[in-house]
């Protein structure tokens, strides 16, 4: 297991993958109840083409969880020291829902740094669903811990053709997510969403290339919105129709030939 000691003792965990072979590395950007158990099988694909990196953001997975403010500023200087840790000059951020948000922040922070976001299910504007959803999960981790937690997000963070595609294991999904989260860290993960600031106030000034992907069947995050933000950013917008929130497990196979063209990974992606 590898850690990146940050400045105030935490550590960061993370797993690379991949040699530095002068091009931009790629890291990937946990949404909140993804661990770096969630994009491995993915990142693993791009270990050829990048040096590729998934870390547990702090208050996750094997991350440490202090009792300071955790804020998308903390997170964004969090991944700053993990990119001088790996001696990372350039790379590309691959971001979830929250990972997103913090892709975003660091795009803000480090403005040489970043050669391009791809934004995976986040809107211009949060919707009044997303803010009554997030409440909702606290009560349910307060009253039923872990186990209520993920049985509440599931309807909402998979599309209905993938609730009916794997109905027979949807209960090993959540049990699986169980192990790999713990629950004071969740609290702290879910609580810190009132603090959060407007998408409008973190988004970076200056123009890089940008991805926004949305599920057609997203209900925390509406087409229209992930379509305001690719404009917003000046980048492109893709909306993937049966999809729902978790694009990575409901849509892996399009999410890795998009990151691949986006990145021009491939000889093939590269113009000539």
């Amino acid at each position: 297991m590898a850690f990146c000691n940050l400045a105030d003792g935490q550590g960061l965990y993370y797993e690379a993958f991949g040699e530095d072979n002068g091009q931009p590395a790629i890291i990937f950007l946990n949404g909140t109840a993804q661990t770096t158990t969630n994009w491995r099988p993915l990142a693993l694909q791009f270990k050829t083409y990048r040096h590729v990196v998934v870390y547990d953001a702090r208050c996750q997975g094997r991350s440490g969880c202090d009792a300071g403010a955790l804020t998308l500023a903390q997170h964004a200087c969090d991944l700053v020291q993990l990119l001088d840790h790996l001696e990372i000059e350039h790379c590309g951020l691959v971001g979830l829902s929250h990972g997103a948000r913090i892709g975003l922040a660091a795009a803000g922070r480090m403005e040489n740094r970043i050669t391009g976001l791809v934004l995976l299910s986040i809107g211009l504007l949060s919707s009044a669903r997303m803010a009554r959803a997030v409440s909702a999960w606290r009560d349910a981790l307060s009253s039923g811990g872990l186990e209520a937690l993920m049985h509440a997000m599931i309807p909402l963070v998979f599309g209905e053709r993938f609730l009916r595609e794997h109905h027979a294991i949807m209960a090993k999904i959540a049990e699986a997510l169980v192990q790999r989260n713990d629950e004071a860290k969740m609290a702290r993960l879910l609580s810190a969403f009132d603090g959060t600031p407007s998408i409008e106030s973190i988004l970076p000034v200056h123009n890089l290339p940008v991805l926004v992907m949305t599920g057609e069947d997203d209900p925390l995050v509406p087409a229209n919105e992930g379509q305001a933000l690719a404009r917003r950013l000046e980048g492109d917008h893709l909306l993937l129709p049966g999809i729902g929130h978790s694009i990575p497990a409901e849509a892996p196979e399009r999410l890795v030939q998009e990151i691949e063209t986006f990145f021009k990974l491939k000889p093939d992606n590269v113009a000539s």
